[in-house]
Order: C-alpha cells, then structure tokens, then sequence
C-alpha cells in the first residue's frame, strides 16, 4: 500500500509488479492485513475494503465507509475483526461461527516444555540499560552472562564500572554520579544535571548503560553558560553550541546561538524532518508547577513559526499565523485558541500552570505579554478539561513549518506552584 492509495502486489522473488488496484486518494498509516485468505484494507478517509487477491487482479468482496480516520492496521480475535478508528472501535464478525470461531476452537495439550541447550558465555547483559535519576538517589543493577542465542548461562561475577565515551562522541558528556562497592550507582544530593554512559565489565564480557539526572524544582536556564564556539556547517560565519544533553529530544533540534548580545535557544532549520521539536527538560512524574519562558519567532506578517512551552503533557504555545495562544494536549481530543496578536521578532513572556482537582477534573491556564512590559494580571486562556493529566515533564515546544522560520526561547523557568 503505498501513499497514492494504491495497493500493489508484487512477486517477492524479483520485485515485479504483478497488480495494482486504487483504492482512495491517499494512504498514510494503517497497514492492510491479509487472513483467511482476503485481505483487511483501511484507508485514510475511513473506506474500508474487503478483496479476494489473485495472480493477476484482485476482486472487491465488500466496501463501507467508517467513521473517522483509520491511522493503525485491523486485528484478528477469535473469529471477529476489529477496525479501529480516530472515532470509534469498531467489531465484525460472522453471522454463522466458523471453523475458526471460538466455538470451534478447541485446546490441544502443549508440546513438552524445550528445553534450549545452553552455550558458550558470549555476552553480558546489564539491567536496567537505561536510567533517570534524581540528585540523591540510588540506582541497583543486575547483570548476566548469556550465550549467543541470549539464553542466560550465569549471573556475572566481579562486575567492573567505568564511564565511557564512544569515540565518535561530539560532546564528551559524563553522568555526575558514581558506583560504590555495592555496584549501586548513587547520584549525590549536590549531582548536577547531566548524561553519560557507563561500561560495566566482567572478565571480557562488556556492557553499557546510560543514564540521566535532572535537577529538583525549580529549574532555571539562561543558557548564557554554554560556549558557543562550534563551527555550523551550513550557516557560514555563525557559531553554536549543543543544547543540555539531558533534555530529551533537544539535539539536532536545538541549538545554543548568540543573538542580540545573549545566549538563547534557537531551533534549527538543517533537516524538515525536525521542523518540530518537542522537548523535555524534567521528570515526567512532574506536577502542580508553573514553566514560563521568553519566546520569539522570526518571520514576517503572513507567515510565522509556532514556539511555545509544555506544562503537564498540555501545549501551551503562540501561533503566529492564526493570531491566537493556544492549549492543546493531542489536537484531536483537546485545541483550545482565542485570539493574541503577534509580531514576528519580538520577544514574549509565555506562562502556564496546571490546576488538577480532586475529582480529577482541571483547568489549563496560560498568559503571554511583551517582555519588558508589565505581567497582566488575568490570564490569557482558560481550559477547563473534564479529565486533565495528572503529571507531565515540563518541556519545550517549536514548530518551523517547512524550515522556514526559527523560533527562539530564552530565561526557561519551572518553579512550584504555591497555591
């Protein structure tokens, strides 16, 4: 199925093409499924077709339009399909059970447990591979010996810790923590926000982990820190610097530039499959705080880029092109807009927080004015959301449509709310 909307059968030997039907106007997601010998096809317009596929054509056996979009492929469940929509579920099945309904299913007695045979040690896992941590935590590792098929031979003995950096690494990044005699890696009170990797290694069997820590409320970047000294490859004359490791999705989608005499976060515009960056600065279990930056977006008066921050898994941003401030948390269940005028090349103060009630209901509050201006004391937007979300990293939102406009942030501040 390819992106016209065309499904294509082809000869897995050679690659010809031995058919094609058309089937809509476009396909973008769903993937068809073939069982009992038809093949299941959503579409991208809610079409969903039913066909007999042969050697030379393939015959419709049914077509009906849905409700909504289809964005994931068809599931097979004990004689019934299901269909699933950005509307509703939806469930088929036969009139009369089939030899292949649950009616007609009938449990056999299972082979005899196999019983792999194991080899020779031929690698070392390490569990967990991957950590977040905060300053004053402690983290406890289990490592393995398995053979080369990943059956477990042993449990390591004598495991060895040291922090590693790949030698293709353009930032030569460490995690401030540390492993004690214990093998526990232990983040102090006072461990700085940071990333790295450490090799752990018994015998000659070696292993790697990664991991982060993030900073305790409040959080507070200026950026004015970082050394902008790196070379850009396409933009000639103008340096940068990498944006903070442990941000999650912050590189190659950001990057530290000077502008006006300070130091701010710019998005790039190398690559269109980064127009948009949505960018994590804190532990997800976050709740019940305030974040507020600095934003800007270049442009002119018809088009603009959308910048804005992320509180609790709500967008909050500034839409340039539509003129408006915005809530948004997955536009298909919640866009919220009301009208604020924007300029291009003028910087705003954005501010959000999240209030959650006991019945789990909450509103989504946001104000954005002129830096430099007094902070208006009502806010901008209120959304209420009969089911808000509980916890959500603080983060950072840019959209460069096409790669056309940067957008910039500056003075990011998360702090406690306090009633």
């Amino acid at each position: 199925m390819v992106n016209t909307g065309e499904l294509y059968c082809l000869d897995a030997n050679n690659g010809k093409i031995l058919w094609s039907k058309k089937l809509g106007p476009d396909q973008l997601h769903a993937s068809p499924l073939y069982a009992d010998g038809k093949l299941y096809v959503p579409l991208n317009n809610g079409t969903f077709h039913i066909l007999k596929p042969g050697d030379t054509e393939a015959q419709e056996l049914c077509q009906v339009q849905l409700e909504g979009n289809c964005l994931g492929a068809p599931a097979v469940w004990q004689g019934r399909m299901y269909v699933l929509t950005t509307e509703k579920l939806y469930c088929f099945s036969s009139k009369q059970p089939s030899e292949t309904s649950a009616e007609a299913i009938q449990s056999t007695p299972q082979a005899e447990a196999f019983h792999p045979q194991i080899g020779s040690p031929a690698r070392l896992q390490i569990v967990p591979s991957e950590v977040l941590m905060k300053p004053g935590q402690k983290v406890q590792f289990k490592a393995s010996v398995l053979d080369e098929n990943g059956n477990p031979v042993s449990k390591a003995q004598g495991l060895k810790w040291a922090p590693f950096v790949p030698a293709t690494a353009k930032v030569k990044a460490f995690m401030d923590a540390h492993f004690d005699e214990a093998g526990e890696l232990i983040a102090e009170p006072a461990a700085k926000m940071s990333a790295g990797a450490f090799q752990g290694q018994a015998g000659e069997l070696k292993d790697l982990i990664r991991g982060r820590i993030l900073e305790n409320l409040p959080i507070h970047e200026d950026f004015e820190k970082f050394k902008v000294e790196i070379p850009h490859e396409i933009d000639t004359g103008v340096q940068f610097a990498y944006p903070p490791l442990p941000w999650i999705g912050a590189r190659f989608k950001w990057e530290v530039r000077e502008l006006e005499g300070q130091k701010v976060l710019a998005k790039t515009l190398d690559n269109n499959l980064f127009q948009r960056a949505i960018t994590f600065i804190g532990d997800p279990d976050s709740k019940d705080y305030t974040v507020e930056a600095d934003v800007m977006t270049d442009g002119n008066r018809r088009n603009m880029s959308i910048v804005g921050v992320i509180n609790q898994r709500y967008f909050i941003t500034l839409v340039g092109n539509w003129q408006q401030i915005e809530v948004s948390s997955n536009h298909d269940r919640i866009k919220v807009g009301v009208p604020f005028k924007i300029k291009p090349k003028t910087w705003y103060r954005l501010k959000s927080r999240v209030d959650v009630a006991e019945d789990g209901s909450g509103i989504v509050r946001a104000k954005a004015w002129e830096r430099g201006q007094a902070e208006p004391e009502t806010w901008t937007i209120e959304v209420p959301h009969a089911h808000a979300h509980k916890n959500g990293a603080p983060g950072l939102y840019g959209f460069s449509l096409q790669s056309l406009f940067r957008v910039y942030i500056d003075n990011v501040d998360v702090t406690p709310n306090r009633g």
